[in-house]
């Protein structure tokens, strides 16, 4: 998949959110209701436990806790097109965000799996990146790309 840009990126939430000022949240029960990666998450399943945990009340993003023997990960997948977020729960409320890079054997299954499926795995250097969106939880200030495109939490899950 193509590396999408920060311009690339703000024309996809301004397209989905219709203003940044007053943004419209139809998107997320259309998203919600259109199971559109229930394939993935079967694959997923076929290789590790899985469980939805996504919020509609804060996330934009469909949310998975993925376990195999001790070790977890949240996986999140944007409802606003194919951008994912893979983070390695280090412990309860302490997590890492997973490069494309990893050499973990686990990391790499997930992170082949949701490449297979066209989704394009953010890094930090464009999930930090300021936006201008009006959000509930997360100051004005504090808004960037992730909270945009995955979950309207005012710290970042790697940065608790």
């Amino acid at each position: 998949m193509v590396t999408q840009n920060r311009h690339d990126l703000l024309d996809v939430i301004k397209r989905n959110y219709k203003s940044l000022e007053r943004p419209d949240f139809s998107f997320v029960s259309r998203a919600i209701s259109s199971k559109a990666y229930d394939a993935l998450i079967k694959n997923l399943r076929d290789l590790f436990d899985v469980e939805e945990i996504t919020d509609s009340n804060d996330d934009v993003s469909f949310r998975y806790v993925v376990s195999k023997s001790n070790n977890q990960w949240i996986v999140e997948l944007s409802m606003l097109g194919r951008y994912a977020t893979v983070l390695r729960v280090l412990q309860p409320g302490q997590t890492e965000l997973v490069s494309q890079n990893t050499s973990a054997p686990e990391d790499k299954d997930i992170i082949s799996l949701l490449l297979e499926n066209q989704f394009e795995i953010l890094g930090k250097d464009k999930l930090e990146q300021p936006v201008a969106l009006k959000l509930f939880n997360t100051e004005p200030e504090n808004t960037c790309i992730y909270q945009a495109l995955f979950s309207d939490i005012d710290v970042l899950p790697w940065k608790v």
